[in-house]
């Protein structure tokens, strides 16, 4: 703190420069408060460089398109960036200063495009887009973005439960027409994406060894990986649709054409077999479902369908009535199967005394006897045996 004339000044350095600023008061408790005011602001990320203060969120969304257009993510991510980039983000913060954007206009954001008809996981993904491109600034040397807002982000519960049974499956496969029948068939039994699945040639499949490649180009996560030819359906209008092919390369195809969209095929055929609100990715959860009963291993599982975590069956969480009910079975019949081997364990002993030590004997007078060797069997016994005839009130 410096005196100039009659004024209290506060003097603190920025990039190498020297600022003053005045209190406008010749108390020097008014100073320390201005003093202590600058600390706060300093500590919090408040006191930008002269650069960072210039960057606005434009410039942030042109380095996020620029960064994924060089390599860093598939074409069809940054497309559906670059979408909602000029759609929604640029109107609304292409001219707003990095350094001034508060979480209260990000709430005021929200707000609009709630107004405007679109849900809240929508709104999340937008705002996820803006703070990806905030985070890179961040990244930058020097940085250009200094200090990050805190992000309104709400929970999302969007996790769809349905599942298709065999009854059903059954029912829909005959309600669609033969060309979506292959590819209905073998999404059910694997779990493939859609859009993997439309990208399949037949020099992917290998009829000898019963699989179908993925090229790393063509999966989401950018691995390859094998997918199996199961026997039955699947197997079955895999080599109708090679018989139908004409020669072309595209594994579903409607007279050799590759297929593209079929969505009011699928809804009518759906309303159809009785599943009207049935959405084609839920035959991907009902897959995971069917392989688990069968006894296939998680990481198997993960490795067909094309998952990297095991995320996907927790959120879902693949379980429907049925299981409950095989678990309830199940655990009745081991009651049943326990309580048979021991009655089979009293009959080998040739007593009723384990019946009576398990009814009736106390606790400890059991842990007691659990220490006795055969030797003591011809006691037990005629114990046993009187305590039968006249057990203890």
């Amino acid at each position: 703190m410096v005196k100039r004339g009659k004024i209290w000044y506060v003097s603190f350095w920025i990039e190498g420069k020297q600022v003053q600023k005045s209190s406008g008061s010749t108390n020097i408790q008014d100073a320390k408060k201005l003093r202590d005011q600058i600390l706060g602001k300093k500590a919090r990320g408040e006191i930008v460089v002269s650069e960072a203060a210039k960057v606005t969120c434009g410039e942030l969304l042109d380095d996020l398109l620029a960064h994924y257009t060089s390599g860093n993510a598939k074409p069809t991510t940054t497309q559906v960036f670059c979408w909602c980039i000029e759609a929604n983000l640029r109107p609304y913060f292409g001219g707003v200063k990095a350094a001034a954007l508060s979480t209260q206009r990000l709430k005021q954001y929200r707000e609009k495009r709630k107004a405007d008809g679109v849900g809240e996981t929508t709104c999340n993904r937008e705002l996820s887009i803006l703070r990806i491109a905030l985070n890179l600034g961040r990244k930058c040397t020097p940085a250009k973005v200094v200090t990050m807002p805190f992000f309104p982000m709400v929970l999302e519960d969007n996790a769809r439960q349905g599942f298709l049974n065999d009854q059903q499956y059954a029912k829909l496969r005959d309600a669609l027409p033969d060309e979506l029948k292959p590819l209905f068939v073998t999404a059910y039994h694997t779990g493939v994406r859609l859009g993997e699945l439309l990208a399949w040639e037949w020099d992917q499949v290998d009829w000898e060894q019963s699989f179908i490649t993925l090229k790393a180009s063509e999966t989401k996560t950018g691995y390859s990986r094998a997918v199996p030819i199961l026997d039955g359906d699947m197997r079955a209008w895999l080599e109708w649709s090679l018989r139908e092919s004409n020669g072309r390369a595209a594994v579903f195809h409607r007279d050799g054409e590759p297929i593209k969209s079929f969505r009011r095929v699928w809804i009518k055929a759906c309303e159809e077999a009785g599943v009207p609100d049935l959405k084609f990715h839920d035959l991907r959860r009902t897959a995971v479902r069917n392989m688990r009963r069968a006894g296939v291993p998680q990481v198997v599982r993960m490795r067909i369908t094309g998952h990297r975590t095991d995320s996907m069956e927790r959120r879902y969480n693949i379980v429907d009535i049925d299981d409950y009910r095989r678990y309830q079975i199940g655990a009745r019949d081991d009651a049943e199967t326990q309580e048979r081997r021991r009655l089979t364990r009293c009959r080998k002993a040739g007593t009723m005394g384990m019946l009576w030590q398990d009814n009736w004997m106390p606790s400890t007078s059991r842990a007691f006897c659990g220490h006795w060797s055969l030797s003591h069997l011809p006691s037990i016994r005629r114990s046993a045996s009187r305590l039968t005839r006249n057990p203890p009130a």
